[in-house]
Order: C-alpha cells, then sequence, then structure tokens
C-alpha cells in the first residue's frame, strides 16, 4: 500500500490522496481549505461550528454560573476566618475597614450617635448587651443583633466584659494576641454601637478592669497618679474611649451619703444590671446569690424596689422567675469558645450565646417583655 503523500507515515488506499489524520487536519490542502479555527480561550485547533474547546467551555460553564458565585464566597470567607488572630491589625483604620466586611456596612467613618425612633409615651425599650470579650467575639452574631435592634432600642447597656485584656491574664496563654490589636478592635465596637443607638451605658467588668488592676500592682502610688493625670484621671481604657463619643457613658452608681461610685452595676428603673465575680456550676446558683446580696445591701448601697436582676459574668442564659413579683436573668454571651475551655481540667458549664431585652413604662419593667436571642438553638452564619 502507498504511504500518504503528505506525511509520509501512514499508509493509504489507493483511491486516497492523503491519511485520515493529513485529511482532517486539513493538511496538503490549499484550494478552497477554510482556514483553522481557534479556540477563543487556549488557541487549540476546534471544529467549525464551536466557538471553545469542550475543555474551555466546562471551564466557562463553571465560571459564569451560580455554583461557582457560591464557591467563590465560601473561599473568601474561609480565607477571611483563616486569618491567624495573631496577624497584628496595628491600626484602627484597618480593624474598622475589616469590621465592616462583617456586619456588612457601608461606611468607613463615624456617623455620630444613633437616632431616636418614636414609641408610646412613656415606653423604653432596654437591650442588653453581654459579654463580648473582643477580640474574641463571634461578628456574625453581633451583626444579627444590630441588624434586628438599631432603630427599635432606646437604651442599650454593655453588662461588662467588652474587651478580654487577654495579653494581661494572669492565667496561661494559649495564643498571642497583642494589646493593640485588641485595643483597635475594642475601639471598632464601642463606635458601632455609639453608631446604633442612641443611648450607650457601659459596665466596667472584671477583664475591662485588668489593665488598672496591674498598673495598681506593679507600679507605685506616684507612678499611678502620673499615669492617671496623663490619661485624665482614670486608669481605665473604657471610661477613656468612651469620652470620645457624646451618646456613652460608663455606668456611675452614687453610694449613698458617700463619695464612692461603683462601675460594675447599674440601675435603670426598677431594673439592676450588673456584672459581679460570681459563679457557680449549679444553674441559677450565682443569681440567687446575686439576689441575696442586693437585698442585703439594698440600704447601704441604695438598691430599693428592684424587680428586675441582669447579671453578666457567667456566660448562662437564663430567665428565673423569683420571689412574688421579681425576676432574675443571665443575659448569655457573644462570644467564640476559647482554647482554655477545651482542656482536659474540666469544670463549668458551656456558655450559651444570646443577648436579652426588656420594656419599661415610666421607669417600671414590664417583667412579661423580658425576651431573649439564643444563637445556639438557631441556623445562622454561625453555623459554618
Amino acid at each position: 500500500m502507498p504511504m500518504c503523500p503528505v506525511c509520509r507515515k501512514r499508509q493509504i488506499s489507493s483511491r486516497s490522496k492523503r491519511c485520515l489524520t493529513c485529511y482532517y487536519k486539513r493538511e496538503g490542502i490549499k484550494s478552497n481549505a477554510l482556514p483553522k479555527k481557534i479556540c477563543a480561550d487556549c488557541n487549540n485547533n476546534i471544529s467549525r461550528d464551536a466557538v471553545r474547546c469542550l475543555d474551555c467551555h466546562r471551564k466557562w460553564t463553571y465560571d459564569n454560573s451560580k455554583t461557582a458565585e457560591r464557591d467563590r464566597k465560601k473561599s473568601a470567607l474561609k480565607e477571611e476566618r483563616s486569618r491567624s488572630i495573631i496577624e497584628p491589625l496595628a491600626t484602627f483604620e484597618e480593624s474598622w475597614a475589616q469590621f465592616q466586611k462583617t456586619i456588612g456596612m457601608m461606611r468607613d467613618r463615624y456617623k455620630g450617635p444613633g437616632k431616636k425612633q418614636p414609641h408610646p409615651k412613656g415606653r423604653k425599650r432596654i437591650l442588653v448587651i453581654p459579654d463580648l470579650h473582643v477580640p474574641f467575639h463571634e461578628p456574625e452574631m453581633v451583626a444579627d443583633m444590630l441588624a434586628r435592634e438599631s432603630g427599635s432600642v432606646d437604651l442599650a447597656i454593655c453588662i461588662g466584659d467588652v474587651g478580654d485584656a487577654y495579653a494581661l491574664s494572669r492565667f496561661a496563654k494559649y495564643e498571642s494576641v497583642p494589646y493593640a490589636y485588641e485595643w483597635a478592635e475594642v475601639t471598632n465596637m464601642v463606635q458601632t454601637f455609639s453608631e446604633s443607638f442612641p443611648e450607650v451605658r457601659i459596665i466596667v467588668g472584671n477583664h475591662d478592669a485588668r489593665l488598672r488592676k496591674a498598673i495598681a500592682a506593679h507600679l507605685t502610688i506616684d507612678m499611678v497618679e502620673a499615669i492617671s493625670s496623663m490619661a485624665g484621671g482614670t486608669l481605665c481604657p473604657l471610661t477613656a474611649l468612651a469620652r470620645k463619643y457624646p451618646n456613652i457613658e460608663i455606668a456611675k452608681h452614687a453610694v449613698p451619703r458617700t463619695d464612692i461610685t461603683i462601675d460594675w452595676l447599674t440601675v435603670v428603673g426598677d431594673a439592676l444590671l450588673a456584672h459581679p465575680e460570681k459563679y457557680s456550676r449549679i444553674p441559677g446558683n450565682a443569681l440567687r446569690a446575686f439576689e441575696e446580696w442586693s437585698a442585703d445591701n439594698s440600704e447601704s448601697i441604695g438598691l430599693d424596689s428592684i424587680r428586675l436582676l441582669v447579671m453578666g459574668h457567667t456566660h448562662q442564659l437564663n430567665i428565673l422567675p423569683w420571689r412574688s413579683s421579681s425576676l432574675l436573668v443571665e443575659c448569655g454571651c457573644l462570644c467564640q469558645t476559647q482554647a482554655y475551655m477545651t482542656g482536659a481540667r474540666i469544670g463549668g458549664r458551656p456558655q450559651r450565646r444570646g443577648y436579652v431585652w426588656f420594656d419599661q413604662y415610666n421607669g417600671i419593667t414590664d417583667l412579661n417583655s423580658v425576651g431573649f436571642r439564643w444563637y445556639d438553638a438557631e441556623t445562622g452564619p454561625w453555623r459554618k
């Protein structure tokens, strides 16, 4: 059998002018031959009716589908979450921009206090923002709370532990969290609350007071006074930060007939909200101990006619009707599970993520209006 006159590699029949390979490649065909068609993406030869080769077509179809868009969003979210917390965000601006991506805001500067909304005469909606422990907070949960409550709340009370002060902890540390990074995140959070609510009150928790305690414990009295003078008369970072915003105040409960003020509790009408350093493994035990303390000290501290007690610090979510007409509440938390909670030295109870709200009419709490949102029992971005 003769060889192909074009490629000289393959045998052909006596009636053929070229082998099949050369025929399909249009090799050696000069007269009236159609030009080769090139794939729009990879420059490979394709058939006359095609736009791109099969491999490129599959890739193009995927890239322009909803599946690809969803995969890209998941990948971006995964990359954002995988960013190590030890990577410093040294400036407020950088941290503020990152936080906006989570809570969905399209603003990059402080816009002033939140606006008051009209309510029935005498009615006041109060939101209790639980322990956050920034930067160990749950951003999606905080964003959801802001979306639900902004515009309907008259007073937001941060019940303590806004920041964690992890770098100042005297306990064993499981990771490196620079204080500068944490403070940038705390500033973001406080500014967000100032923009979201018309009035914000911050109770100082035990973690918020870590810097104040560390300075007092390690420096002389003269050094402490010098730092306090330079910081505007305070050793509490939250107190100094709150002065930047006209609608934020630090809790200051005046003790009758003394010059003492308490910053770990506040009274709103007949409601007492506090961050006592009390914890128990027995459900409701810390609440009852706090109620007993407030009753015993009602005269000396000025806690008369309290019908609602809301307690932070425990990271538990609990509503306990008590006595004839009072209600005891643990307001949960909005912080992540931390490394020390998963150690072999087990103890305590798992935290409950959520928050609490209630209504008052002319200073009297409607106990039936007390409600809570429990994120651990809901589906949402925090489930991913």
